[in-house]
């Protein structure tokens, strides 16, 4: 197995050896042409540029006094590194020749050092490849460092023709400073001196006037001390007089101001009184409103129709229940009206009737109409049957006909259908409502609405109508 093992190594190293050999290419030494012309053999060789030179390249490139300092020390009299030299060196790591370079580790190496790049799959160029791709990177930096120069010569220029242009302009106008300085000193000297020779003036015409003026100052003060005196004199025979005047004032001003109080406090008091009026006022009208309202709300609640005896049918209508119930014994095909005591001319009323028998035979007909009339017009309702003047709600007890409200004007009959049919039964609830204020009138069964009319007569009462079939049949109403 070792011995299998070893002649593998042995095939793979004789492989590798091979292929290096292949990829070699020997490189006989020789002096380097001029990187710049391409045309000369080198003579120098820069090594701040990295470039080989002919003489008469670097005698042209090197010509500005920038360069020369800068790349003195850097230009080599061998005009290249040999070859030989390069191939002498070793690899520091496997002891052997450099003769390719590695582009992904930037360094020169051997052939054991080309294995392992291989296997890392790294560029690898052969010396003479590395060395052109430089001097094209060379070239590339010398034609900036050229274009460079040339702008920096330019700048140096248009600096130099600045500077001169700046002398010539400061020249100027030092020259303009100094003449208009001239000047103005002069003018200035000149209006020192007026202006001295005006003060020495002024100041004689002051002393002359400022001596006059004290004199006049003395004249006037003499004066002013006599008037001073005088007045000392006058002033204590008239302080005596001013304090009487005073306190007299005084007493006037505090008696009337004592009197002003006085009469502010009644008016005050006055004020306070009607206030309280004003509000015992407002809390009268307030209990009155309160009275009234309340009066009204009992009207309201209070307003059970009777039915009066004497507006009715002998034998038709019957009476029960101190007047409030209405019901007909008739044996015959008979019907009877009866009306109420009350009168209603204003304000808010609610008359609930309940519907207490209310028979309902197959092919006959039974009534029961309840509403109001014209208090003119109930002689008229009772005796004769004639509806005028009428506001009232009607109903059949019969599965063809539908409910009506009906109302008469001036002997005519206006009724109005309703949408669907209503009909009295049993504990049905009817409800009249009036508002004799603005004269309207509207009807509820069962707490449903169903409409009613304006313009009511001044004067109404209420009105029943009821119509029964047989004796065993009654139709019988009561005001609740």
């Amino acid at each position: 197995m070792n011995k299998s093992r070893s002649s593998q190594k042995k095939k793979q190293k004789s492989q590798d050896t091979k292929s290096l050999r292949d990829i070699r290419i020997p490189v006989e030494p020789k002096i380097p042409q001029c990187e710049i012309c391409e045309e000369k053999k080198a003579d120098f060789y820069c090594t701040k540029c990295e470039v080989h030179y002919c003489k008469a390249c670097e005698s042209e490139l090197h010509t500005s006094s920038f360069l020369k300092k800068r790349h003195k020390e850097f230009i080599s009299k061998e005009p290249y590194v040999s070859q030989e030299e390069i191939e002498s060196k070793l690899c520091d790591k496997h002891n052997k020749e450099l003769f390719l370079y590695c582009k992904d580790d930037n360094e020169l190496i051997c052939s054991k050092c080309y294995v392992n790049c291989r296997k890392n799959n790294h560029l690898i160029l052969d010396l003479d490849e590395y060395s052109n791709e430089i001097s094209e990177k060379i070239k590339i930096i010398l034609n900036k460092i050229q274009n460079v120069e040339i702008q920096n010569n330019e700048i140096i220029q248009k600096s130099l023709e600045l500077k001169n242009k700046f002398k010539i302009e400061i020249k100027e106008l030092s020259n303009l400073i100094e003449n208009q300085s001239d000047l103005l000193i002069q003018k200035i000297q000149k209006s020192k001196i007026n202006h001295l020779n005006l003060l020495l003036k002024i100041g004689i015409i002051s002393d002359t006037k400022f001596d006059n003026i004290m004199n006049k100052n003395e004249a006037k003060q003499e004066s002013i001390n006599e008037t001073k005196n005088q007045i000392k004199i006058l002033t204590k025979s008239k302080k005596d007089k001013k304090i009487i005047k005073l306190i007299r004032e005084s007493k006037e001003i505090f008696e009337k101001e004592e009197k002003e109080e006085i009469q502010r406090e009644k008016e005050r008091k006055k004020e306070q009184q009607r206030k309280r009026e004003i509000q015992r006022e407002k809390e009268k009208s307030e209990e009155i409103r309160r009275l009234k309202q309340g009066k009204k709300e009992i009207e309201i609640q209070r307003s059970k129709e009777e039915f009066d005896p004497k507006m009715n049918r002998e034998n038709i209508i019957k009476l029960k229940n101190e007047n409030k119930t209405v019901w007909n014994p008739s044996t015959l095909k008979q019907y009877g009206r009866i009306c109420g005591k009350k009168i209603y001319c204003r304000g808010k009323h609610q008359i609930k009737i309940k519907i207490d028998q209310f028979p309902n035979p197959e092919n006959e007909e039974n009534e029961i109409s309840l509403g109001v009339i014209k208090t003119e017009n109930m002689e008229n309702l009772i005796k004769n049957g004639e509806y005028e003047g009428t506001y009232y709600f009607r109903t059949y007890w019969d599965e063809w006909t539908e409910s009506q409200k009906a109302k008469t004007e001036n002997g005519e009959w206006v009724d109005e259908n309703y949408p669907e049919e209503i009909y009295f039964k049993k504990n049905d609830i009817f409800e009249i409502f009036l508002d004799m204020d603005q004269k309207k009138i509207s009807f509820k069964l069962n707490e449903k609405e169903l409409g009613g009319w304006e313009n009511l007569p001044e004067k109404i009462n209420f009105f029943a109508y009821l119509m029964g079939l047989k004796v065993e049949e009654k139709n019988q109403i009561t005001i609740i």
